[in-house]
């Protein structure tokens, strides 16, 4: 009766198993499926961007000149001060003037100074030779005219267009030549700022195109700005314009004090010193001037890795910790910055070593940020804490996203026990004579409830059906805790509410830090750091709140077990305790931190945190940040005495029982 009951409890089983070994590798499947989709989109934008770019056939216009693209121009043999009779003097440009729109610039009768006959057609209903239209502005020539640019009809009827690369063009109209001709000495003053040698008839929607020279020659007239040359090894690059308003020598068309001041001289010894301005600043060369958006630095380069900065920072502005001259500030959840007043200095970006530099923010106080209140943003003003916490260590990878690194006491040391206690069971375990040796017994009602074979706290050898690979087999008991779940469904589903939480952030951390590390220009890496992304948020409270379950589950099972029969086993409490400290303290943590960055976007998604964090913002950052640190000590100080208890407790089963396995499988025993 007692082997009818054991074979019919494995007959229902394994069909319940392999349901549930089908149902787990359609949802990897599924999950697999869901990253490529991900991934795709994360990288259409580029290529939208870039298809975007190519099919722009006239870009927003700016205040360079192709100097190319003017010479094959119907209006090359004009002096600037035709149209442009107000800048005549060059005592420009007129600050009140830049932060208009463009079409603020444009004056109708100026082209009708030379184009009168447009404005007889026009009230005829013609323009072009063509029927006017309706929904058309024929007051605003330069919607569909660029006067820098326009070609005469002999000059198109020759096959030339005004996007065309009029460098390889010269043999069109005449013979080819190496060098431009020189313009008139009006011209080439004007030029001498606006003058953009590229050989391209239209600037490109972006900025100034790569690799584009712009004259470096002294201006003539008013302006005072001398050219600077930024040679590091580079091509000479000369903000002639940008210096013109904002160098310490402007002219009298920018009073003093109405913009920022760089040295020019100054510009040379820092970080971007032999740029052009306009590689970084892409839009300062448009109106209006003051509408420009923030430097976007991951252009160029890529995030730091964790190790390095200690967390991710992923809504922490590069600017923020790079910039001088600027003080961080918290808005809507994210660090930003703002510039100080004084001199602008804010090109120099050099960080002090070590974590020096961190202090701006990551302090109780000015005293400890050097004395000075001019950028301290300290004390929770920004939602950082006070104490400079060291980066996640390679302990914390059961959980979070961490790194290969080992750089606090408590990890130390719980390490250390760790591998010294887990090397001398190794050394013995290996040495023992009966590891393995003779074959698996056949399976019978006396061999099963003995189950014999076990040796040191590992399973019992176990055959499985003659056409299952043995590999798969490893996996399925590993992986799936297949032999837990033919002793007792009930305890397995136990066990899956902790091992799975486990296992999901493992690998989700993993990928993160390992993508971060292998291709840090990609942004997927950042989106599985990002704490406040709401898909990682919700998954990563979902997984906790199932650990939590676990836990308490297990508790309970513990105890009906105890009371249940006289000769239960031994559990290991401690180690319930230990987990149970390291899962609480983590939500109070995730808490904390989403109160002390003022409820940052995407935080709702992690509910149990947010819910907790509800609860703590009564506290104040100022609080918060003072406590934090402490906080996430008492988190680390558990890990790393959870860690050291491992080797000693019920809890190296988790090493134990797979290697067991392992060695099986590779002898053909498993």
């Amino acid at each position: 009766m007692k082997l009818r009951m054991r074979k019919r409890g494995q007959t229902m089983a394994a069909p319940m198993f392999q349901a549930a070994r089908t149902l787990t590798a359609h949802a990897v499947a599924a999950c697999m499926i869901a990253a490529c989709i991900v991934l795709s989109a994360a990288a259409l934008p580029a290529h939208a961007a870039s298809d975007q770019q190519n099919a722009e056939v006239r870009p927003a216009r700016t205040w360079f000149i192709d100097e190319s693209g003017f010479h094959a121009s119907a209006h090359a043999n004009m002096s600037c001060a035709d149209c442009h009779a107000e800048q005549a003097d060059h005592q420009h440009p007129w600050a009140d003037k830049l932060n208009k729109p463009a079409s603020t610039a444009f004056d109708r009768e100026t082209c009708l100074q030379c184009h009168g006959d447009v404005e007889d057609n026009l009230a005829k209903g013609m323009h072009g030779g063509k029927p006017v239209m309706k929904t058309q502005d024929y007051n605003n020539c330069i919607t569909c005219h660029n006067p820098h640019y326009v070609l005469a009809p002999e000059a198109r009827a020759k096959g030339l267009r005004p996007a065309g690369d009029m460098s390889q063009s010269c043999g069109v109209c005449h013979k080819a030549q190496t060098d431009l001709p020189k313009p008139a000495p009006d011209v080439a003053a004007c030029l001498s700022c606006h003058g953009l040698k590229t050989g391209k008839g239209m600037l490109p929607a972006s900025g100034i195109a790569a690799g584009a020279a712009i004259s470096t020659a002294k201006p003539q007239g008013g302006s005072q700005a001398a050219p600077v040359a930024f040679n590091k090894g580079k091509e000479p690059q000369g903000p002639v314009m940008c210096l013109s308003c904002h160098g310490p020598e402007s002219n009298a068309a920018t009073p003093a004090g109405a913009m920022p001041r760089i040295s020019a001289e100054g510009m040379k010894s820092m970080t971007h010193g032999d740029m052009n301005c306009l590689t970084c600043h892409k839009d300062a060369a448009r109106y209006p001037h003051n509408r420009q958006e923030r430097v976007n630095c991951l252009t160029c380069h890529t995030r730091h890795d964790e190790k390095k900065i200690h967390d991710a920072h992923s809504n922490v502005s590069c600017g923020a910790c790079h910039l001088s001259g600027v003080t961080p500030v918290l808005k809507d959840g994210k660090v930003d910055y703002v510039i100080n007043s004084g001199p602008l200095n804010v090109h120099s970006m050099t960080l002090a070593s070590g974590t020096a530099s961190c202090v701006r923010c990551h302090s109780a106080g000015p005293a400890a940020a050097g004395g000075s209140t001019n950028g301290f943003a300290g004390n929770g003003k920004v939602g950082a804490a006070n104490a400079i916490l060291p980066p996640k260590s390679v302990l914390c990878m059961g959980c979070h996203a961490a790194t290969f690194s080992v750089q606090d006491t408590p990890v130390q040391i719980g390490l250390g026990i760790f591998v010294l206690v887990f090397a001398g069971m190794g050394l013995f375990w290996f040495s023992c004579a009966n590891l393995g040796k003779g074959s698996p017994q056949k399976v019978t009602d006396t061999a099963a409830d003995a189950a014999t074979g076990q040796s040191h706290g590992c399973p019992a050898p176990h055959q499985h059906a003659s056409a299952e690979n043995r590999w798969a087999a490893l996996c399925c008991d590993v992986f799936l805790q297949r032999r837990l779940y033919r002793e007792s469904p009930l305890r397995w589903a136990v066990h899956a509410l902790i091992f799975f939480p486990f296992l999901f952030r493992f690998v989700w951390g993993l990928l993160g830090l390992t993508g971060s590390l292998l291709s840090p220009a990609q942004k997927w890496p950042w989106l599985l750091l990002d704490k406040n992304w709401g898909a990682g948020a919700f998954l990563f409270d979902l997984s906790g709140l199932a650990l939590l379950l676990g836990l308490l589950l297990a508790a309970v099972l513990w105890r009906r077990e105890k009371s249940a029969a006289a000769n239960a086993p031994r559990h290991d409490w401690l180690a319930l305790y230990l987990l149970l400290g390291i899962t609480l303290t983590g939500f109070v943590l995730e808490g904390m931190r989403i109160a002390l960055t003022g409820m940052p976007e995407g935080s709702g998604y992690a509910f149990a945190g947010h819910a907790l964090a509800l609860g703590l913002a009564p506290l104040g950052q100022a609080t918060l940040a003072r406590i934090y640190g402490w906080g996430w000590y008492v988190h680390a100080v558990l890990t790393a005495l959870t860690v050291a208890y491992i080797p000693f407790s019920q809890l190296r089963h988790m090493f134990t029982a797979p290697l067991f396995l392992l060695v099986q499988t590779i002898r053909g025993r498993h």
